[in-house]
C-alpha cells in the first residue's frame, strides 16, 4: 500500500470504551458523521507526528503511547457524503491504538470542526453508523475491533476476524499445535474460523482472540471465551454435567492456544486469565469452564492456576494416549470457576 496520507487515533477509557467525536454540520467533508480523531497528513510530517497533533488539536489530550497500527485501508468519500468535489479524493488511511494523557471527562472540541463527543462502548456501536447513508461499516467495526481488544502485561488481545486467516494458518501448523487438533488447518479452514469468531463477536458478545507481544507485534497464540453452540459436540454432555448449575443458561467456555516457541512463559495463564476477567467483568458470568483431554497435563495445570475446580469428566471427539488420530470417544476433564471463586 502507498504511504498514508491521513491517520485515526483509537482512544480508549478505563472502560475500553473509544472515543469519537460528531463532526459539524457545515463541515464540507462527512458533515454531521460521528468520527474517530484523526486528519492529513501534513507535508514534512510523518504520519506518527500527524497524530499526535492531530490529537492535541482536537481534544486538548496528549498523546502518551502508540500501542500498535490497527489497520491500514482506503476510502473515497461519496457524493452524498461530501458535496464539495474538492475533498473526493481517495485516502489512505493509517489508524493507531493509543494512549493519551488529559482529562477524558473534558475534551476540547476543535472550534467550528465538531459539536458533540462520546464514549462508545459495545451497546453503543451502531453509534457509528448514525447518518451513514453508504452503509460503509469499516469504521464501526474498527471501532468494535477497538472495544474489543484486550490489553495485558504482555500481550495484546485482538477480536478474530478474517484478517487473521493468514495467522491462524501458521499457529495450526506448527507440530506442537497440530499435535492436540489431529492435523493441521487449510487456508480455507481458516478463513472459515475467522469468519465465524467474527459473527460470534458480533452476536454472543464474545469470542476468541489472537495474541500478539505487545511490544514486538509477534504472534503467540489465541485464546478467549467462547459461548458454546448446541452443534458443539460436548456441549450436551457438558450441560448434563453442570444441571442445576446456572452456567448452563450461558455456557461459557474459556480456552487458549499457544505456539509452541512461546509455551513455558505463562502465557497460557495470561490468555486465560484475560478471558475470566472478561467473562465476569463485561458478560456477567455465574460461571465458565474449561476442558481438555485428560491427559493433557499442560493444559490442566493452567486451569489449576487460574483457580478453576475440577467437576467431572466428559467424552467427545478428541486424543487418547498413544495414538495420534483423534478419536470420536475421548475422554475430556472439565474444570470450573464461578464468579464467587474468581479473585478479580
Amino acid at each position: 500500500m502507498p504511504a498514508p496520507n491521513c491517520v485515526g487515533a483509537l482512544i480508549r477509557d478505563g472502560r475500553h470504551r473509544v472515543y469519537a467525536q460528531r463532526r459539524s454540520p457545515d463541515r464540507r467533508l462527512l458533515p454531521g458523521i460521528w468520527d474517530i480523531v484523526g486528519g492529513h497528513v501534513e507535508p514534512g510530517e510523518t504520519p506518527e507526528q500527524t497524530l499526535a497533533r492531530e490529537i492535541e488539536e482536537e481534544t486538548g489530550w496528549r498523546l502518551r503511547r502508540i500501542e500498535a497500527v490497527v489497520a491500514e485501508w482506503e476510502w473515497t468519500p461519496d457524493e452524498r457524503h461530501t458535496p464539495d468535489p474538492r475533498n473526493r479524493f481517495a485516502r489512505h488511511e493509517r489508524d493507531y491504538l493509543v494512549d493519551v494523557d488529559g482529562d477524558l471527562d473534558a475534551p476540547v472540541l476543535e472550534d467550528g470542526k465538531h459539536d458533540a463527543f462520546a464514549w462508545v462502548g459495545p451497546a453503543d456501536l451502531d453509534l457509528m453508523m448514525v447518518g451513514r447513508t453508504d452503509g460503509d461499516r469499516r469504521l464501526r467495526d474498527l471501532v468494535a475491533q477497538a472495544v474489543r481488544t484486550r490489553l495485558t502485561d504482555r500481550l495484546r488481545l485482538v477480536p478474530i476476524g478474517p484478517e487473521h486467516a493468514a495467522d491462524l494458518v501458521r499457529l495450526h501448523g506448527e507440530p506442537g499445535i497440530v499435535r492436540w487438533f489431529g492435523s493441521s488447518w487449510s487456508r480455507d479452514h481458516a478463513v472459515e474460523v475467522a469468519a465465524t469468531k467474527q459473527r460470534a463477536w458480533e452476536t454472543n458478545g464474545t469470542s476468541k482472540w489472537m495474541a500478539y507481544e505487545r511490544g514486538t507485534g509477534e504472534l503467540v497464540g489465541r485464546g478467549g471465551v467462547d459461548r458454546l453452540s448446541d452443534d458443539n459436540a460436548v456441549t450436551a454432555h457438558l450441560v448434563d454435567l453442570l444441571a442445576g448449575h446456572t452456567w448452563t443458561t450461558d455456557r461459557l467456555e474459556v480456552g487458549w492456544s499457544v505456539s509452541p516457541t512461546r509455551q513455558r512463559r505463562g502465557y497460557a495463564t495470561e490468555i486465560g486469565q484475560a478471558g475470566l476477567d472478561f467473562a465476569f467483568g463485561e458478560l456477567g458470568a455465574s460461571g465458565v469452564v474449561a476442558f481438555t483431554e485428560t491427559h493433557n497435563e499442560a493444559s490442566r495445570a493452567v486451569m489449576e492456576r487460574l483457580g478453576m475446580v475440577e467437576v467431572g469428566e466428559v467424552r467427545g471427539p478428541g486424543l487418547i494416549p498413544g495414538r495420534n488420530d483423534v478419536n470420536d470417544d475421548a475422554a475430556f476433564a472439565v474444570y470450573l470457576i464461578t464468579n464467587d471463586q474468581s479473585p478479580r
